[in-house]
């Protein structure tokens, strides 16, 4: 959540910048990144977290198959 209100703010404050007379949309474009980076490390905790429940899933089933 952090994240994404540092990426509104970034960008809403980059957006106001002028070169040449002209208003680049560099704001939008860091906010892009941003967002891009959080949801790209959002997504791999969750699919560590899942890996780590299904080894431990078949470790479980695993050891009930020997006794």
């Amino acid at each position: 959540m952090k994240a994404a209100l540092f990426a509104l703010v970034l960008g809403a404050f980059l957006n106001l910048s002028t070169f040449g007379g002209q208003v680049w949309p560099i704001g939008s474009v860091a906010a892009i990144v941003i967002m891009g980076v959080w949801i790209k490390f959002s997504m791999d905790r969750r699919f560590e977290r899942l890996e780590e429940q299904l080894k431990d899933q078949s470790t479980g089933q695993n050891d009930e198959k020997e006794d």
